[in-house]
């Protein structure tokens, strides 16, 4: 009595499962498995690319699905028309892209399907193309056995060891922009691979979002002061130069910042004191060089704090110029005295051009000396 029941037990836990019977194997194996999804913008409508992963069998990657619409939906059933011989399915999306000119006219269409669709989700990593579209750079970067798919997979597991706090996935820039009105987003832009010489995504900085649009990018090399300004930041590494002017390679570990208020007699916010912490280790030093003596410390030390308070400066300055709440400072202010703010009338944007603005920043440096020096 036993054996039937078991059997009557994987029967239909197949059936629930949609595997193990023959015709569903056989449905499977004809599915287009989309991967990535890119938003460009056209006159009256938009286009959509669509990615899958490279081929399992060594066919190297797909070069990418296209269809322009006045909506996502229209846009995607056309790809569907065009390619009646595959089932595409889209409910396995890993990343979204979105070219430069889409991200100017505004990306809530985009953010508000992803919160209703079915198939996407909010932790999908999002990206802008800095200077192209995003039907170049999935069709440009899918070369050889390597397709956008893989590069921006890979991608993602750096961000993760780095510890990245930037706003990058779908749900989290929707969260962002609803704070604050504006959102950082990882820019990427279609380069040279180094290793194959073919084409390949590279990291372009930060996408700046004022109420869902573009409004201006942050260089590479400044990516650290915006993430330490909106309040904390993953790891980094930094070259710094020495007593003798030869190059330091310092790897910052910890960082995380605050924002004091200072307000006027008469309640109006005078200016922000800006205060961030770092903590690096010493990666790399030459080989001449005075390591570990005290005064040689106390100058990696201050190289820093003077570079961190560098980028920390190069974001103010753009926001200011742009009048841009980049980094989320009125939500800064508004939770360090609620009701001094909220009797400013103004957003941060409109205050940040007259503000007087300090920064200091406190460093720590740490070392792993060789294993010599650990003995004694």
């Amino acid at each position: 009595m036993k054996k039937p029941l078991l059997f009557l037990f994987i029967f239909y836990t197949s059936l629930l499962c949609g595997c193990g019977l023959l015709p569903h194997r056989r449905e499977v194996e004809t599915l287009r498995i989309i991967q990535t999804v890119g938003l460009d913008y056209v006159p009256g409508g938009v286009r959509l690319t669509l990615a899958s992963a490279a081929e399992a069998d060594g066919d190297g990657a797909q070069p990418g699905l296209s269809g322009t619409g006045r909506t996502l939906s229209a846009a995607l059933q056309q790809i569907r028309e065009a390619s009646p011989e595959q089932e595409l399915f889209t409910g396995h999306v890993r990343s979204l892209l979105v070219g430069q000119e889409a991200a100017e006219h505004g990306l809530d269409d985009l953010l508000a399907l992803v919160c209703r669709s079915s198939d996407l989700r909010l932790d999908t990593p999002l990206y802008v193309v800095r200077g192209g579209s995003a039907e170049e750079l999935i069709k440009g970067a899918s070369e050889g056995d390597r397709g956008i798919t893989e590069i921006l997979l890979a991608l993602r597991a750096r961000e993760e060891r780095q510890q990245s706090v930037r706003s990058s996935t779908a749900g989290e820039i929707q969260l962002a922009l609803l704070r604050s009105d504006s959102a950082l987003v990882t820019a990427l832009s279609l380069g040279e691979a180094a290793e194959s010489g073919g084409k390949t995504a590279l990291p372009a900085g930060l996408a700046v979002l004022e109420q869902g649009k573009l409004e201006a990018w942050i260089e590479p090399a400044d990516a650290l002061g915006a993430e330490l300004l909106c309040g904390e930041t993953g790891r980094r590494e930094l070259t710094v130069l020495d007593l003798g002017g030869l190059p330091v390679s310092l790897e910052l570990q910890r960082g995380e910042s605050s924002v004091r208020p200072v307000w006027n007699g008469d309640g109006s916010l005078r200016g922000l004191d800006v205060t961030a912490r770092v903590r690096a280790a010493v990666l790399e030093t030459a080989a001449n060089s005075a390591a570990g003596l005290a005064r040689y410390d106390d100058h990696l030390t201050g190289q820093l704090e003077a570079a961190v308070s560098e980028r920390i400066g190069r974001i103010l300055q753009l926001a200011r110029q742009e009048k841009l709440d980049l980094a989320g400072l009125g939500r800064r202010v508004e939770q360090a005295d609620p009701l001094r703010w909220e009797a400013q009338g103004q957003d941060m944007a409109a205050l940040l051009p007259g503000l007087e603005i300090s920064i200091a920043v406190r460093g720590e440096l740490m070392h792993t000396y060789d294993a010599k020096e650990s003995e004694t």
